[in-house]
């Protein structure tokens, strides 16, 4: 239908330029004199450029769009660059090119620098640039491409779309998290410690011979002095206890939050390689019962880049079933919402509530709604340990005192 509306708009303009180059002309022949010639000669050369424009082949442009930033951010900045060719020298005049974007809040965010004029000329090839600063996280669609080309005075404009379709993920933003579980396992016992610390180093049980890869802090100096042989220390193995992460993806306030939380949250414990679970709750589940390696810490960072708030406003008590691991494990729930049902939820779970740690995300300690503080006051009166937490205070929110 649209194709249709802009051929009949480029024919109606093109018997438009027609009549003015008749009207110029019977008027210049029936009126006589030297103006009324010159008037017709001044408004020819407009004319037949006009005419030349319309027969000119938009189908004859090349163009393609490059994503500049290989990798976005949640508040970052992304660079795009779009190239066009054609084959021929004609002179083009007015040409505005325009990047179409499917998400209208990012269309409102790309403003008037995704759509560029310019005066092609004579060019064969022409590149151009635009930034978008603050892209919002999510998965982001271009559609295509529109170039219109105009003439001198707006009597021709002839306009077309190429469809080029790209695909932009930004990124939730990750910060440091100082991340602690509730226990650590060795083999003597359990005791508070770093998250999944897979040796303790100050916990020396023998010497072995030095092999490569070694640090050089594990090498044991006085064997070495003794016997000249590099010797490295053997350390207790330790068992980090299961650490589970439930999202509670409803709607709230702080849902950019509370992801920027998790995402954090999850790169810490694949950097210190813990065993560690996601669940999520949003628009659709997400369930990722081993999350250690890059690939998997991409699978989660990319289901946290797409993620978009749950239409139900219940909280899904069936997350607790699909993270059951036993009851050795510890359950890090970060929410926005702490209401009845979540609260209701934690309490009827089979995790013991000591190895729950309830994370609400608020943006200002300050202004907090009267029925947040009811919730949460109910559920600290429950046992179940809840930290408010602000986003400044993410790299270290497991030392906010409950």
């Amino acid at each position: 239908m649209t194709n249709v509306k802009n051929l009949f708009a480029v024919w109606g303009r093109f018997l438009f330029v027609v009549i003015i180059l008749l009207s110029a002309f019977v008027f210049a022949m029936f009126q006589g004199g030297k103006v009324s010639w010159t008037i017709f000669y001044m408004i020819l050369p407009f004319v037949i450029y006009s005419i030349l424009l319309f027969f000119y082949p938009l189908s004859g442009l090349s163009i393609d769009r490059t994503i500049r930033t290989p990798r976005v951010e949640s508040g970052g900045n992304l660079m795009i660059s779009i190239r066009m060719k054609r084959t021929n020298r004609f002179p083009l005049l007015y040409t505005v090119v325009k990047d179409k974007w499917v998400d209208s809040s990012v269309q409102t965010i790309a403003n008037n620098r995704s759509k560029q004029l310019f005066v092609y000329g004579w060019k064969k090839e022409f590149e151009w640039q635009y930034g978008m600063d603050r892209m919002p996280r999510g998965e982001h669609r271009l559609v295509g491409i529109e170039v219109e080309i105009t003439d001198f005075f707006g009597w021709m404009k002839k306009r077309m779309f190429f469809p080029i379709e790209d695909t932009v993920l930004v990124y939730p933003k990750i910060m440091p998290v100082q991340f602690a579980p509730l226990s650590t396992d060795f083999d003597q016992g359990a005791v508070v410690s770093p998250f999944a610390a897979q040796k303790d180093t100050t916990m020396a049980t023998g010497v072995r011979n030095y092999q490569a890869g070694d640090r050089v802090t594990w090498i044991h100096w006085k064997s070495f002095a003794k016997t000249q042989s590099l010797m490295t220390k053997e350390f207790e193995e330790t068992r980090s206890q299961k650490t589970v992460i439930l999202f509670d993806g409803r709607q709230s306030s702080t849902f950019e939050e509370q992801v920027e939380f998790v995402a954090s949250m999850v790169k810490t414990g694949v950097d210190q390689q813990a065993d560690l679970a996601l669940i999520t709750f949003g628009s659709k589940w997400g369930q990722f019962p081993q999350v250690q390696s890059k690939n998997e810490f991409y699978e989660v960072l990319v289901h946290l880049a797409k993620i978009k708030p749950a239409a139900t406003e219940r909280f899904d008590s069936s997350l607790f079933a699909g993270g059951r691991q036993g009851q050795d494990r510890s359950t890090v729930v970060v929410t926005g919402n702490p209401d009845e049902h979540l609260i209701k939820t934690l309490l009827q779970s089979d995790v013991d509530l000591q190895r729950i740690h309830c994370f609400v995300v608020v943006k200002s300690k300050k202004q907090l709604q009267e029925k947040i503080k009811q919730s949460i006051q109910y559920a600290k009166k429950q046992g179940v340990q809840i930290v408010v937490v602000e986003r400044k205070q993410f790299t270290k929110a497991f030392g906010i005192e409950k």
